[in-house]
């Protein structure tokens, strides 16, 4: 009877010790929990410690203990006259239920929404990089943004275009109603303002638009701040405030298809017409 005891008490122990095994050596070392949406949500034995990360199928940007030394650190590290090139990565298997093109944009656009309530006017151009898969990526948050500071010269085409007869489109950064810096807005705001003062009969029509991204209520806010923008840079320079009629349209009249990064960038403008 007493050996059978023994034989049963040996069993179990070594029951025990094969599920410990088991558990700690071949299950993922990133064990996921169920949220309350019924999505998968990384414990704290993340892919990574970062404070910067993203779930799977998520452009929702997830921060944690350590983000605000981390978004202080990008940010010290940019110098005047420079942009922030934001990149984000994503799977090919994941699903992009937002209205970028892809996920990566998207992230990208998060992150640079953080950054830019810390540091207001910041230039940011958002990219996307589609990367291999890691393993455990679908059930754990991971890492997903790469970023450099680049010469606003580098960063993007020419920020305005003016037609025969003086008529303008500035260009504006994503979610911004701060123009980028370039000398040929700059020149072109030093004329109009000359030619404005010169004749005190003449009007300026300045319309902000954005691209579709959002909400409508909240693109005609963003446009409107955008036409006030140039408004204000004009005051400054000595035009009357009765020979400027700004004005939003939001994204109602967009100037190229909103497909694409580079069709939405000809959107986020602002004209301006002189009467």
């Amino acid at each position: 009877m007493l050996r059978q005891f023994l034989i049963l008490i040996a069993s179990a122990l070594v029951l025990y010790f094969s599920y410990d095994y088991y558990k700690n050596d071949f299950c993922p070392r990133c064990c996921t929990q169920t949220d309350h949406q019924g999505g998968v949500e990384a414990t704290t034995a993340a892919v990574s410690t970062s404070p910067l990360l993203f779930n799977w199928n998520k452009s929702e940007a997830i921060t944690a203990e350590g983000f605000d030394e981390l978004r202080n650190k990008i940010l010290s590290e940019g110098n005047d006259g420079e942009a922030i090139e934001i990149t984000g990565h994503y799977f090919a298997d994941e699903e992009n239920n937002t209205d970028y093109d892809n996920l990566g944009l998207a992230r990208a656009a998060a992150v640079g929404n953080l950054l830019e309530a810390e540091q207001e006017g910041l230039v940011m151009i958002t990219k996307a990089k589609l990367v291999e898969m890691i393993d455990g990526a679908d059930a754990t948050a991971f890492e997903s943004i790469s970023y450099k500071w680049i010469s606003n010269k580098e960063s993007s085409q020419e920020r305005v275009e003016v037609n025969d007869i003086g008529e303008a489109k500035i260009l504006f950064p994503f979610n911004s109603s701060d123009k980028l810096d370039s000398e040929a807005v700059e020149q072109y705001l030093d004329n109009l303002a000359e030619q404005l003062k010169s004749d005190k009969n003449k009007k300026v029509y300045i319309v902000g638009h954005t691209d579709s991204l959002g909400e409508p209520g909240t693109n005609r806010r963003l446009s409107e701040r955008r036409a006030k923008k140039i408004r204000d840079i004009l005051k400054s320079k000595g035009v009357p405030n009765r020979q400027i009629v700004p004005s939003g349209r939001g994204e109602a009249d967009p100037v190229a298809p909103n497909n694409s990064e580079a069709s939405r960038q000809l959107n986020r403008r602002v004209e301006i017409v002189v009467k």
